[in-house]
């Protein structure tokens, strides 16, 4: 049986005895959610329908007391009339519904008790209402009074009964339905454990076939290693499954193997044979390397080869003019005729060997064919071979051998390389000694030649110089222009990626600036309505948590503009307006902000001028005091008690430095290993979970690029637990500085574009504060200048359209809103009355530049003001809300003064 059959046999049985067990569990699963539904459905039901029907019955009862204090109000004492005869209707429907799904007799039979008591007391509340129609109103509570608590307590307390026997009933079929379950369960545990059982034997049957078909192929496969390739053992084949058929590939492949090992043998053995070959030509051929002469040349050479192949006999001839064969060489020969001995093509076996270009070999020469002689005596050799001498296929020499006995197959393999090879250095050699004669007879002819050389050879020199140097400044050139071209690509190349990254960037930061001030704008705008208390309806408590919900927005505010404003300094994208400032200025500065924190955290602080210090710095003022400020805040924060110092000193003029700035302090210190890293951005020194200081870790990051881009730096002295020193260097700002020439391309507005926005807004807060007081003296006549006025906020965002309606409802203004530009344009068509527009810049649909446009497109609102508030503030977003059609302009979050001021004023022009 095969092995596939065997599991699939096996593990079918397995899957049965799982799915039958998945079917008992399934059946009985249902079975009690069945029992459990007919609990909780029908039982509980009629539970909560008994409930109702009590609710019911007193909320008559409530009616009716309501009825009879409406004495006089006929169209309420009808509508109450028509709301008890309702409820009596519902209340009949309900007792319906409970007597359908009451099967039960015990159950029909105090249902019945309580619809006889519901029928009553319905009768009475019938008399009620009949009597408080007819305007008996004592009477018909004499009635309700005498008549009413009394049935309606014997209703409830039948109704109570009914609901205790249904709980009783649902109790009982629960403990049944309990018991059901534990039944259930003890059968499907024994069912598992059986099964568990039964699929474990049949595992163990198949494993142990298996396991016994593969140890007997192990066993052979393993002893592999005990027996040479040439003599493998064998598998018995027992069976016909996949096992067998894995010892007949076995057997197969042993065949293979053996074969194969024979073969590498042999090929081994060969490969022997040619390596020996090749070691032998190679010692050969590397004697006669570099023989010029080739008398040399045949001498070496045939010296060689006879002695390799143990010849007594060699001579070695060279074809010249085209069809003669000379003797160049012998050994163990009479070599007198060297030289001058020729033979042509086709004369005897040499030239016949030449001609035919074919090796032949002779191994029964006859006695006296050849002789060689020695000391001590003579002998006639028995084997002759001769070899053509090849190049590229063509004769150029035979090469004649004999010895006394036959030549063998690799001497004569050897000879056949040596014969094709050598025909090169053959060839070599008699070019050698053409190009020698040509030599010989150019001498003549170049000492002729000599002395006209000479002559001109002077003015080539000359000439070579000046071609020299010519063609090096011609490549010093190209090479300049080449240079000079890849600079100019890589500087484009960089500077598309510059300002790619700048726009990614900017774009980034205007988006966050957006999403971040959206909903800051909402809670500002409305925490700020509730601290202010107008209505005068909220505690104490309340103010204060409303004024710390506006702190917080206000501190997250500021937050985001440090980040931007790093972001804006790290792409050196901020402009620097240096200025003369007066040191008694800074001074001032110092002590209006940091005075009264140093009252309220009971700390000494003080302001020392060395004498001699200078009274004017060239710099940027608004610059030089953010500095200043962040490191006294941080300061502060970090000192608990002790003082908090700014020493001002003169600065060390070799270095260019005008004015040294000392922050000391008597704080917690910092770790000499950490006084680079708290200059980084988001780095705090307390950065643990339970941090005792607050803060974002930008202020110190932001103050050293602030102090590099003035021409300063910041250093930093500090021991651990005794305090720390941060003093800033500065020198008169450069004004040739690059700084000055700042590149301001669309960068998200942070701090200083606020603050130019917010200049622009204060002036015409200021204008209309100067026309309110002329015209108007208290608060309620400003409100007078807003009320009853329609303004249209367009805003996608609800927040923002819920807190400025708020808002501006406490001005007694009408509020409308649409969620972007067509519905703005809609508004505009329905309501004639609309005086100003609060235009959002980025909707979906239609944005606010498109909706500003589409307005003054139209006469009837050519010069209606529109006022655009955005929360995505961008350098030239002013410029293009105006292009737009916009009549004033306002970033978020908004700043209800200012934008009820610019209200005021676009309201009166």
């Amino acid at each position: 049986m095969k092995l596939i059959t065997k599991l699939i046999l096996g593990l079918g049985s397995i899957f049965a005895i799982i799915l039958l067990l998945s079917t008992t569990l399934f059946y009985t699963l249902t079975e009690q959610n069945t029992y459990i539904r007919e609990i909780v459905v029908e039982d509980h039901e009629k539970v909560m329908l008994a409930e109702s029907l009590k609710n019911h019955t007193s909320m008559i009862a409530r009616e009716t007391r309501d009825l009879l204090l409406l004495e006089g109000d006929e169209p309420r004492v009808a509508e109450k009339v028509v709301s008890i005869r309702e409820t009596i209707h519902d209340k009949v429907i309900l007792l319906d519904t409970i007597q359908q799904v009451s099967a039960e007799e015990e159950s029909r039979a105090s249902l019945s008790s309580v619809r006889s008591l519901s029928n009553a007391y319905d009768d009475m509340i019938e008399t009620v209402i009949s009597l408080a129609l007819s305007n008996n109103v004592e009477e018909a509570t004499n009635h309700l009074l005498s008549d009413n608590q009394e049935l309606r307590r014997a209703m409830i307390a039948e109704v109570d009964v009914f609901v205790e026997l249904e709980e009783t009933k649902m109790l009982s079929r629960l403990a049944e339905a309990e018991m059901a379950y534990e039944n259930s369960v003890r059968f499907l545990v024994i069912f598992t454990v059986i099964s568990l059982i039964l699929m474990a034997i049949i595992t163990y049957l198949i494993i142990k076939n298996i396991n016994s078909s593969i140890n007997s192929v192990r066993k052979v496969i393993t002893s592999v290693n005990e027996h040479s390739l040439e003599e493998l053992p064998r598998i018995e084949i027992k069976s016909k499954d996949e096992v067998a058929d894995i010892a007949i590939a076995y057997n197969t492949m042993a065949d293979s193997l053996e074969k194969i090992s024979k073969q590498e043998k042999q090929f081994a053995e060969s490969l022997k044979e040619e390596n020996w070959i090749k070691t032998r030509f190679a010692e050969i051929t590397m004697k006669f390397q570099g023989i010029k002469e080739l008398n040399e040349f045949g001498a070496v050479f045939i010296t060689n080869v006879s002695q390799f192949v143990k010849a007594t006999y060699g001579v070695v001839y060279i074809k010249e003019n085209g069809n003669t064969l000379t003797k160049i060489a012998a050994y163990a020969s009479d070599d007198s005729d060297v030289g001058t001995k020729k033979i042509h093509l086709g004369q005897g076996l040499v030239g016949q060997c030449a001609a035919d270009n074919e090796k032949m070999v002779l191994d029964a020469l006859p006695e006296g064919y050849v002789s060689t002689r020695s000391g001590l005596g003579e002998g006639s050799p028995t084997s002759l071979i001769l070899l053509p001498i090849q190049l590229e296929g063509d004769v150029v020499g035979v090469l004649e051998l004999a010895k006394f006995e036959p030549f063998t197959q690799l001497e004569v393999r050897i000879l056949d390389q040596l014969t094709q090879s050598s025909g090169s250095s053959i060839e070599r050699i008699l070019d050698h000694m053409k190009i020698e004669e040509l030599l010989a007879e150019s001498q003549t002819q170049s000492e002729e030649l000599q002395t006209q050389s000479e002559e001109l050879q002077q003015q080539q020199e000359e000439l070579r110089l000046i071609n020299e140097q010519l063609h090096e400044q011609f490549k010093q050139s190209d090479e300049k222009k080449q240079e000079l071209e890849g600079i100019r690509k890589d500087l484009e190349e960089k500077n598309r990626n510059i300002k790619l990254g700048s726009r990614y960037k900017s774009e980034f930061l205007a988006n966050m600036s957006h999403e971040l001030r959206t909903p800051l704008n909402s809670m500002l705008i409305l925490s700020q309505l509730l601290s202010e208390n107008q209505n005068g309806n909220l505690t104490d408590k309340q103010i204060e948590h409303a004024s710390t919900i506006y702190s917080s927005g206000k501190d997250l505010l500021e937050l985001i503009n440090d980040i931007l404003d790093l972001s804006k300094i790290e792409s050196g994208k901020v402009e620097v307006y240096p200025e003369e400032v007066l040191i008694s200025d800074i001074k001032a500065f110092v002590e209006r902000q940091f005075e009264p924190i140093s009252a309220q955290k009971g700390l000494d602080f003080s302001i020392r001028v060395e004498p001699g210090t200078p009274s004017i710095i060239y710099t940027d003022d608004q610059r030089l005091k953010q500095i200043l400020k962040n490191l006294l805040s941080n300061a502060f924060k970090f000192t608990s008690e002790g003082k908090v110092e700014l020493y001002l000193q003169n600065g060390k003029e070799a270095e260019g430095i005008k004015v040294a700035f000392s922050v000391i302090d008597t704080g917690i210190g910092i770790k000499k290993e950490k006084q680079q890293s708290i200059f980084e951005a988001f780095y705090q020194e307390d950065g643990t979970i339970t941090r005792k200081y607050g803060g974002t870790g930008l202020g110190l990051s932001i103050s050293r690029e602030l102090s590099e881009l003035l021409g300063g730096r910041i250093e930093v002295e500090s021991i651990e637990g005794e305090g720390s020193i941060f003093t800033l260097h500065l020198p008169d700002f450069d004004k040739g500085s690059e700084h000055v020439q700042a590149v301001l391309d669309e960068v998200a507005v942070t701090v200083e574009e606020e603050e130019v926005l917010r200049e622009v807004q204060m002036n015409e807060t200021a204008k209309v504060s100067e026309i309110e007081r002329a015209n108007f003296n208290d608060e309620d006549t400003e409100k007078e200048q807003l009320q009853n006025k329609t303004v249209l906020v367009v805003d996608d965002d609800m927040r923002n359209v819920f807190s400025l309606t708020a808002a501006l409802e406490m001005q007694n203004m009408n509020v409308l809103f649409a969620e972007n530009g067509k519905e703005a344009l809609d508004a505009l068509q329905e309501h004639s009355s609309i005086d100003i527009i609060l235009m959002d810049i980025m909707m979906p649909e239609m944005n606010g530049y498109e909706a500003m446009q589409a307005i003054r497109e139209n006469q009837e609102w050519e010069h209606l003001p529109i006022l655009a508030l955005t929360a995505k503030a961008m350098k030239n977003d002013r410029e293009k809300c105006i292009a737009a059609g916009a009549s004033d302009y306002i970033s978020k979050p908004v700043n209800m003064e200012q934008l009820l001021s610019l209200i005021k004023v676009w309201l009166h022009k």
